[in-house]
């Protein structure tokens, strides 16, 4: 029998201080990158916090701990990273993208994702598709099983009406709706495509009003915002964005603040008029139903900057006038003179008895558990989670519980904790095993990933929540990094916690207990919600794989796969965070081969065997770069994750021919050299935003891929033997850090590399024919405009954070190297005006033409030839409000295609033909087009050509008028991609009207 461990034992012995050791390795990684983003200014300006992790002394005590059989992903790296590529947000550029975005939106209608897409503006009637991920056969991690999951869940809505209509909000994604919760595959409908900024914080229903919805914009960890924005019809239109600024303190003299991450946000029950915000740049009040916020004075031992919130609970009222609870962290100790890395992140737990107007603190009153258990210190704590019960005709009784991280043990858990007064006092009720004397489905594992309380492992500042069931204060279900707890019994002396949820569900050392397997529930959790329903309640989970929903995990007794089941309703929602997309191409007759790499949801592959929007995961962790080779006739699948940790895959290696299938040992690691002794550099370590860019122009080299500082190239020995050799192109210490590669796909040996600080780098020797040593470089000047005249690019008239570059298709009478087109990320509203985001150089960078024409005031992530023109003068750009088209090389640009969201479109790929075209997004998933009307089938629409959710009318005349009509109709009206439902060809025809009549009156 395998042995019970019990999870409930007492904090003050000592919580196992683990962690995963890429945390080490970002930390490693980016330690000199720090220096040169003056990461430590970044630090201390308001609306930027930094978790506890970048301490050294700390990072080094995760060193020793590995794992060895699966990939998870790295929140902290990731963090990092982020700020390299993307830029350091500001409030201006948060709002500058909100305000291109209403601009676009006005200035192209027809091609709004709900636009009906007739010809028009300049542009064909071509419709982008949405590939998804919409669904998964299988997801492998070391183990294969069978899940769906969607992107991070930052907020959950349910109804009080109808429990039927629930309404989630995602890091990327926006905000989504459904209107029939309780099925075991709800059908959700986005709500949010054209606001510009799809990263939402938080989200809240007014329970008095629950069409009337307010959405916080600004991910905590990823993409920044720092606005409410409001709805008066359950979505489907939304006010004006408001800014979250302030004074801080109140009055004259003080430090002017502005937010840019909602972390939480809440209406009172009592009062519609009533808002609260917690942000990582303080508290924010509004007293006039969110048409403006007043930062709210938090006492935090008199410091000049405020704190950040985490977490709101309504605890009750009296007389009408709300009474709450926060909790947050404060940027110092009470012993430290002025905010630092080392004294930072101090948690606390506030409460207000009028309204939220003043605050006191219980750290101050000596309330709190004392962690460290040494009077003469504050308690050793960074993040504390709150959340309260149903408040009692007594509020001052109302009962809270809290989990609270550690402020030194790199991230760890730090207990948790009881409040039955309504927050005023705490009592650490972490357990110790009492209660029936018998904790029953512990789990034991040897990674000693859910052995403890401790469900942070190290992540507390990324992941920490819970809830209590609010038809019974003994009820509390809570979620860190790799599992989830509950009690059924939290009001006991030492309630019992139990383990109800393991993120790798048949890995057999990992979620057996003595009662059987856990049930599956993805990594890092971020948002729980309890609901009660006339039947029962169901409890939801929100993490970085998406929604997750169970109706019997309180119910007591065994907990294993067969007593408690946690579905997953996330089929149909495309919301994961995309970093790259690999492509098949109609010119080689695969273009129905199509993966991508995810933010913590891995390498998601197109399944074969299922709808053209079914992506199975191939591989764990955090999925970067991925690209398709060909060498000759033979075809190579690249894959990485965070850290220039490579993996290939051969579909003609009979060993290996499962690359879609989730078999272990298909993907086989080939990570780039970082020693000398091993063929790389000295000195160089891995990139977290690792890419690999296909090479596809005849020879043996299959890829290049990067270190951060080092390019390298893949080749087979001439007979083909081996395929994966790598070589390191030029000499070691080339310069500046790898942001991205370049390909030419029609000129050998020309690469090219996005660096950073506001350069390129460009070889044009790098043929088989020269050996890899040999390749030499060439560093472009500042790419930039000269504003002023004075000859030469400098200060603001260079636009930093280096996002891509391209080669022209054709070549004739062009020295390979001297012409390409490159762009920036750099966020809206940074740049003085008149420098751009999209160069092109006809002398290898000495000088740049600033083509960026009418393109939007934000950040271009890609930037891409059509390869079909051989005139050089047709340019798709990724921007972060969606694609853009220039056909007169960057004179005047057109947004292109219909129903592409305002969203980040991170990665791009274009068929050599011109025939298709495939982009990644940050937050939507897939998506592709089929500029040729000869295109192949590719996904079925679903008959809603209105995109109001609903079969109706509009919808049954739209398929009727087009009956008849392919992509290649050039009169009115137009073939739309969305009604033709059915069948094997680009058409509308009879199969469509039967299937559209059959569902009338339904849901797309």
């Amino acid at each position: 029998m395998r042995r019970r461990v019990v999870v409930s034992m007492a904090v003050g012995a000592g919580v196992l201080a683990l962690a995963a050791p890429s945390s080490v390795r970002a930390y490693r990684t980016w330690a000199e990158e720090q220096r040169r983003l003056r990461f430590e200014d970044f630090m201390q300006q308001p609306g930027e916090d930094a978790p506890p992790q970048l301490k050294a002394e700390v990072a080094e005590e995760l060193f020793e701990n590995s794992y060895q059989e699966h990939d998870i992903d790295d929140a902290f790296g990731r963090w990092m990273a982020h700020k390299a590529y993307w830029g350091i947000p500001t409030a201006q550029s948060t709002a500058t993208l909100l305000a291109e975005a209403r601009a676009e939106a006005e200035r192209w209608p027809n091609l709004m994702p709900r636009a009906r897409g007739e010809k028009g503006l300049g542009q064909s009637a071509n419709a982008w598709v949405n590939l998804g991920p919409h669904d998964a056969r299988f997801q492998f991690n070391g183990t294969r099983y069978t899940q769906v999951d969607s992107g991070r869940i930052t907020a959950i809505s349910v109804d009080p009406r109808d429990q039927n209509i629930a309404i989630i909000a995602t890091s990327g994604g926006g905000v989504w709706k459904t209107f029939d919760m309780q099925s075991p595959d709800p059908l959700w409908h986005p709500l949010t495509e054209t606001l510009g900024n799809l990263a939402v914080g938080d989200m809240a229903m007014d329970p008095q009003n629950p069409d009337t919805l307010y959405v916080g914009l600004g991910d905590f960890v990823d993409l920044a915002g720092g606005q409410v924005l409001k709805s008066t019809n359950g979505g489907s239109s939304w006010g004006t964005p408001v800014s979250l600024t302030g004074t801080y303190p109140a009055g004259s003299g003080g430090l002017t603040v502005s937010a840019l991450r909602v972390r939480a946000l809440r209406v009172d029950p009592s009062n519609s008029n009533l808002l609260l915000v917690g942000t990582e740049a303080g508290l924010y009040r509004s007293t006039n139903a969110g048409a403006s916020f007043q930062l709210v004075d938090l006492p935090n031992f008199g410091t000049q900057t405020p704190d950040t919130v985490w977490n709101i609970a309504y605890t009750g009222q009296v007389g009408g006038v709300s009474r709450w609870a926060i909790s947050g962290t404060a940027y110092q100790t009470p012993t430290s003179a002025a905010p630092t890395a080392s004294t930072a992140v101090q948690g606390d737990i506030w409460v207000s008895t009028d309204a939220g107007q003043t605050w006191s603190s219980r750290l101050a009153a000596n309330a709190l558990p004392d962690y460290d258990n040494n009077p003469a210190t504050v308690p050793n704590i960074s993040r504390v989670a709150i959340a309260a019960g149903s408040p009692p005709e007594d509020p001052t009784r109302t009962v809270l519980y809290a989990l609270a991280g550690q402020r030194t043990a790199v991230g760890n858990g730090a207990g948790i904790w009881r409040s039955t007064d309504a927050g005023n006092t705490w009592q650490d009720v972490s357990g110790n095993g009492q209660g029936d004397g018998q904790p029953r489905n512990m789990t034991y594992l040897d990674t000693t990933q859910c052995e403890t309380i401790n469900v942070h492992k190290g992540q507390a500042w990324y992941n920490a929540t819970l809830a209590v069931d609010p038809g019974d204060d003994n009820r509390v279900i809570l979620g860190g990094t790799y599992c989830g707890l509950r009690t059924i019994n939290g009001l006991a002396g030492q309630p019992t916690w139990e383990n109800v949820s393991h993120w790798l569900p048949t890995y057999t050392d990992g979620s057996t207990t003595d009662d059987g397997l856990l049930p599956y529930v993805h990594a890092d959790w971020h948002e729980t919600l309890v609901v009660r329903t006339p039947t029962g309640y169901m409890v939801f989970s929100g993490n970085d794989g998406g929604l997750f929903v169970s109706t019997n995990v309180f119910n007591p007794g065994k907990i294993n796969q067969e007593t408690v089941q946690w579905r997953f309703p996330n089929r149909g929602l495309a919301t994961h965070l995309m970093y790259n997309v690999a492509s098949g191409d109609p010119a080689n007759g695969d273009q129905f081969i199509a993966f991508a790499g995810l933010q913590d949801n891995g390498t998601r592959f197109r399944d074969t065997q299922g709808s053209p929007t079914t992506f199975n995961q191939v591989i764990g962790g955090d999925g970067i770069g991925v690209a398709v080779s060909r060498v000759g006739e033979d075809t190579l699948y690249w894959g990485t994750v965070q850290n220039s940790s490579t993996r290939w895959c051969d579909p003609d290696d009979a060993a290996s021919n499962q690359c879609n299938q989730g078999v272990g040992g298909t993907w086989r690691t080939l990570a780039p050299p970082t020693t000398a002794a091993t063929g790389g550099c000295a000195g160089d370590v891995g990139v977290f935003l690792s890419k690999v860019r296909p090479v596809n122009t005849g020879n043996r080299v299959a890829a290049i891929a990067s270190t951060t500082f080092s390019v390298f190239r893949l080749v087979g020995t001439p007979s083909g033997t081996d395929r994966r050799q790598w070589q390191l192109l030029g000499p070691c210490n080339t310069g500046n850090q790898v942001r991205a590669l370049g390909v030419s796909s029609t000129v050998d040996g020309l690469y090219g590399v996005a660096a950073s600080g506001g350069r390129y780098r460009i070889t044009s020797n790098c043929t088989l024919d020269t050996p890899a040593a040999s390749c030499t470089w060439t560093q472009t000047n500042l790419m930039g405009v000269d504003l002023n005249g004075n000859g030469q690019v400098e200060g603001t008239e260079a636009p930093t954070f280096t996002s891509s570059v391209d080669f022209p298709p054709n070549h004739t009478g062009i020295t390979p190297g001297s012409v390409f087109v490159a762009s920036s990320a750099a966020p809206g509203g940074t740049l003085a005006a008149g420098v751009g985001r999209v160069f092109r150089t006809f002398d290898r960078g000495q000088t740049w033409q600033n083509i960026s024409g009418n393109l939007p005031d934000v950040g271009v992530q890609v930037v891409r030839y059509d390869l079909s023109d051989t005139t050089n003068q047709t340019i798709f750009a990724g921007t972060d409000l969606g694609v853009y088209r220039t056909t007169n090389g960057g004179v005047t640009w057109e947004r292109y295609g219909v129903g592409l969201p305002l969203v980040r479109v991170t990665d791009m790929f274009v068929g050599r033909t011109g025939g298709l075209l495939r982009v990644s997004t940050f937050g939507r998933g897939l998506w592709e087009i089929y500029p040729s009307a000869t295109a192949e089938r590719g996904v079925a629409g679903n008959g809603d050509y209105d995109r109001n959710g609903q079969l109706d009318f509009v919808d049954l005349l739209a398929t009727a008028n087009r009956l008849g009509t392919t992509p290649a109709t050039e009169s009115q009206p137009y073939y739309d991609w969305n009604q033709d439902v059915v069948g094997t060809a680009n058409a509308v025809d009879d199969q469509d009207l039967t299937q559209l009549l059959n569902r009338y009156g339904g849901r797309p």
